[in-house]
């Protein structure tokens, strides 16, 4: 059984991890009748946990949202699969998903965020709706053997 690890190295080694990939998984609840949905997004995971990413204004992830907010998005390095199964690493992280308004004053420095990142994310996002995932729970399993590691954060952070 694997040990557990504090917090704080949860969250970096997710950093690590996020910082190698491009895009992620988002799983939404389907606006007109609760089915699950997932699509393919682009992101930014932030040093404290939270998540941004760009979507278009209507889009079904947009509406799901705007209809129940909590969400959960898988980011993975898959690609090591083909090479080393047992280096599989896979980062969960639940949480509430919200739009972040133009004239809110989050807006641009989220956006600068994300455009450093993935600068033609942050284009097309300009042009469309800014999202932040604050985390409830992050859940960590890093290869194998690493066992499930569990950050929990409160509603405030």
């Amino acid at each position: 059984m694997p040990e557990t690890i504090p917090r704080e190295a949860i969250l970096k080694a997710a950093l690590e991890l996020a910082r190698t990939q491009h895009g992620g998984a988002l799983a939404t609840m389907h606006a007109e009748d609760g089915t699950p949905y997932v699509t393919f997004v682009l992101f930014h995971l932030r040093d404290e946990g939270s998540v941004l990413f760009g979507s278009a204004t209507r889009s079904q992830h947009s509406r799901n949202i705007a209809a129940t907010p909590e969400v959960s998005f898988l980011v993975d390095n898959r690609d090591v699969i083909r090479t080393d199964w047992t280096a599989f690493d896979r980062l969960v992280i639940e949480g509430r998903a919200a739009l972040v308004p133009v004239d809110d004053p989050r807006y641009e420095p989220y956006l600068r965020e994300l455009g450093a990142r993935h600068p033609l994310s942050a284009y097309f996002t300009g042009r469309g709706e800014l999202y932040c995932i604050a985390p409830r729970r992050l859940v960590l399993m890093k290869g194998i053997d690493g066992g499930r590691q569990v950050a929990d954060f409160e509603a405030s952070e």
